[in-house]
């Protein structure tokens, strides 16, 4: 991919991981020309990236979507996003040196201390503990494997943690592991972590609802 398409492809994914597009929303593609200054070549190059990686989904004569999932698409991704930070979790607790548990400590402290309606978003509290694991974790290409993953549930995630109660379950789940990790307890991180990590069918549904009906909105 050249230099061009690479500047497009980092936009969009950008836009995504911040949540400015979420699933089912249109990638405009003359707003990526106009505000990158490029020509149309680029920037097809560049989506047809992103669809190989699942980010996006073309339909003929209608254009680029942040893509959605279906339910059981969610849910059987959701479990490979599990397995992989419990992976995490357990090398987190055989590894953490005392720099990186103190970062993950102050990351859980944060999310505990975390109250609605003060400018913060939880879900970005909640990205820098899981980062600070995937750091403690000291492994390059399971961090690139949680990144592939989780990026084309950014979303879904977003969204659940935007539920009632779910920032407190969250931040009380944080705790735990961040406590098994310090053990150095990594059967139990690992346990905590996919448990963590899971949505059980009736949340996976109400996250859709929430995302289909933004979607809705906006049509």
């Amino acid at each position: 991919m050249g230099a061009q398409a690479e500047q497009v492809r980092d936009d969009i994914l950008s836009r995504v991981l911040t949540r400015a597009l979420m699933p089912g929303d249109h990638v405009d593609e003359a707003d990526l020309r106009d505000r990158l200054a490029l020509s149309g070549t680029p920037v097809r190059e560049a989506l047809i990236a992103l669809e190989a990686e699942g980010v996006i989904e073309r339909k003929p004569r209608s254009g680029a979507y942040v893509t959605s999932l279906s339910l059981e698409d969610l849910m059987k991704m959701i479990e490979v996003l599990g397995e992989i930070e419990g992976a995490v979790a357990f090398r987190a607790a055989r590894r953490i040196n005392t720099a990186q548990a103190r970062v993950l400590r102050t990351a859980s402290q944060t999310c505990l201390a975390f109250k609605p309606g003060e400018g913060v978003d939880y879900y970005d509290l909640n990205l820098k503990f899981h980062r600070a694991m995937i750091a403690a974790a000291g492994n390059e290409f399971m961090e690139r494997a949680v990144y592939q993953t989780a990026t084309r549930l950014v979303g879904y995630l977003a969204t659940r943690h935007s539920l009632p109660g779910e920032p407190e379950r969250s931040a009380q789940e944080h705790a735990r592991i961040c406590a098994a990790v310090l053990d150095h307890d990594g059967a139990s991180a690992r346990e905590l972590m996919i448990a963590h990590v899971g949505f059980t069918d009736t949340l996976a549904l109400d996250v859709i609802n929430f995302v289909n009906g933004d979607i809705a909105s906006k049509a």
